[in-house]
This record gives C-alpha cells, structure tokens and sequence, in this order.
C-alpha cells in the first residue's frame, strides 16, 4: 500500500503593506483542503518564527519576519502534520524566536525538523512511520541569517558533507528518504546550475525525493533516477505587499502529492494565492507553463545560459550591493544604478575579486570576517 505526502512551500500571513501575524484562518485553504486530507503526511514551510510577548528582531538585512501561535493551530486544524523550519527567516526574532515556536508546535502536537535550540538538534533528521513504512524527512537551508551554530538555536545548514553524512546516516534504517531544501534565487524562475548538481548528488546519496522552496516563485521539476526533483514550490500563502511592485508568478504555486511505492509517483497542484486565500490554478495551463520551465532543466548549457542573462541583468544591483560604506547612500546607490561610476570593477581589481570568491580558502576567510565584523 502506498504512502501519500504532500508538500507546500512557504507560509507567512501578512495583509496589505503590513505584517500581520495574525492574519490567517482555516478559510484560506478551503479549496486546497481536500489534497492535504487524503495525505498520510502533510508538510509546510513556516517562514516567521513565533513569538510569545514582546519581539526581539536580530541585526541582518532583509526583513525580521514573526508570526503568532494561531498561525500554527490553523495550519494543524487544516491538516498539517510537519512544519519545516530551515529557512532563511527561523532566527529573525533570535533565541526566543526559535525556542518559542518549537514550544508552540510541541504544545500543538505538529511534527518539526530542520530547526532546533541547538545546532545538534536543527541537524535531526524527522523519523515517521506511516502503513508499516518508515519515512526520513531531512531539511536544511542555504546560509544566510537563521543558521544554528555553537552559540544559539535555528536552522539546519545546507552544507554537502553534513548532508551526505544525514542521508547515509538513515538510508539503511529507513523505506524512503526525502529532502527539503530552502534556497536559491529570489525572484529567478530556474534552479541554478550548482542546485542542479547539488539536488541530484542527494539522489545519488539516496534520497527519493528533492523538493525546493524560497524563490517566491515557480520552478520547474525533473525525474532524475526515477526520482524526482522539484526545483522550486512558490509561496503556499504570503500575501505580497500593496506598496511593492507586482512580481511574476508572486502569487502562484504548486504543491506536490507523492505516492510512495515501489516506485515515487507525484501529482503537481497548482493554486493562486493572495491575503484573500488559496485558489485552485486550471492544471492544463500549469502544465503548459511548467514544461517551458522544465525545459531548460534538461540542457545544462541553456540552464548556464539563463543563469548568466539572470546574473548580467541584475550586475548594477550586485555592484551596488558591494559599494563602499561612504557611498551607500541614496543618492550614491542612484548614480551607481545609472552607470555614472562607469564599471566599479575591472582590470586586476576582477581578478583579484574572482580569486577571493572562487578559491576556497579566500572565500572562507572573507566569511569568517563577516561573522566577526556582523558581531
């Protein structure tokens, strides 16, 4: 008999241009309700971690997201049975943060993995036994803010050699092994080449399936092995702000419904979404879609090649992103955006960039100076 599972992507309740924690009920997922009740699992990500009392955001870039407990009890009463926690946005209110929300899940009876108070406990793998089979769910993320380290709690690391030592440490004790990956490029519609070898090297390694979210947006998917890999989910529900610009494919996902037999069977099911709730997307024209992303996929030269346009679209962002202190401000963000710096890096200042990004004894001295300087 198989085992049915299904996997969303993110969770972040937020109405118009404000975060609103609580900002979420079991009306929003009507139309997707049927899907998650005839799974044996069901699987989402939490992208704000709970908070109990007064906020504690950390210093980073980017947003400090939070959410309250009802998030939580809406998505159990909804049907989820596991909250994956290994996303850039875990540690955003801190060690409370973190310790409330895995608190809050335990209190509510829903499974975690992927986070923990500690480092040991975030790099746990989830053990569930579901018609006599037993099932390992091993999640972790890209590094950005939220990672769990010697000093306090968070999310489990996307690292190759921890992974490699998680998926052969419960692939002889287990009937299936399937990964959850938070990473790659915001707003980019394609995996990038590494995530390509990366994903696949986890089926070499024996997982059965790969799944990805974090782009805010739809990806494609491959059968690699018989295997799947599923490259990118889109936001489950995290309404876009009123005061941003409409992104593509912001409001648009996929969920993925897994059979699990002798061999790993899937059903894609497309949705809408927005501070209004979950719509059902037509699956033919999903499909459509999905197959001119899939496309690339299957060719590593046009997968570079898209990778590269994506990267020399966006140069003047990345150039302004490394602006010396004195000239990040607006007006010298504007100038550089407008080219009037001309190209901030050429000549041998290039070469000795790209020696200390690409080599990895430069590239981990320029990350631990960054651990120490963001102290």
């Amino acid at each position: 008999m198989s085992v049915s599972i299904f996997i969303a992507g993110d969770v972040v309740p937020r109405m118009g241009q404000h975060y609103a924690p609580k900002a979420v009920n079991e009306k929003i997922f009507d139309p997707i309700k049927p899907y998650i009740a005839k799974a044996d699992i069901s699987v989402a990500n939490l992208e704000a971690p709970v908070v109990i009392g007064e906020r504690s955001p950390i210093k980073k870039s980017g947003p400090n997201l939070y959410t309250s407990k009802l998030t939580v009890e809406v998505l159990r009463n909804v049907g989820f049975s596991v909250l994956t926690l290994a996303n850039n946005h875990f540690f955003d209110q801190g060690q409370q943060g973190v310790d409330d929300t895995i608190d809050i899940c335990k209190q509510l009876g829903i499974n975690i993995v992927g986070g923990g108070k500690t480092f040991c406990q975030a790099r746990k793998p989830l053990f569930l036994k579901s018609k006599d089979k037993l099932i390992a769910i091993i999640n972790a993320c890209e590094h950005e803010f939220s990672i769990a380290n010697a000093d306090h709690g968070g999310s489990n690391p996307l690292d190759l050699i921890l992974m490699q030592e998680s998926i052969a440490a419960v692939r002889k004790q287990v009937d299936y092994v399937i990964v959850i990956v938070h990473g790659g490029v915001e707003q980019y519609q394609y995996p990038t080449p590494r995530m390509k070898r990366w994903y696949r090297h986890f089926v070499d390694l024996g997982a059965d399936v790969v799944a990805n979210h974090h782009q805010h947006c739809v990806n494609g998917y491959e059968v690699y092995k018989h295997k799947p890999i599923f490259y990118g989910l889109g936001n489950f529900y995290f309404p876009q702000r009123e005061r941003v610009p409409s992104y593509n494919s912001w409001g648009k996902g996929y969920a993925v419904s897994l059979s699990l037999d002798d061999t790993v069977g899937f059903e894609l099911i497309p949705y809408n979404q927005d501070a209004n709730g979950i719509k059902l997307y037509d699956k033919n024209e999903f499909e459509k879609e999905i197959e001119l992303l899939n496309l690339p996929i299957a060719d590593d030269f046009l997968l570079q090649q898209k990778f590269d346009h994506h990267i020399i679209d966006g140069e003047r962002n990345i150039e302004v992103e490394l602006l010396p202190s004195f000239l990040r401000n607006r007006m010298g963000s504007a100038l550089a955006r407008r080219g009037y710096f001309g190209n901030l890096y050429q000549g041998k200042q290039v070469f000795s960039l790209k020696n200390k990004l690409t080599c990895e004894s430069h590239l981990e001295k320029l990350q631990r100076l960054f651990t120490i300087l963001s102290k």
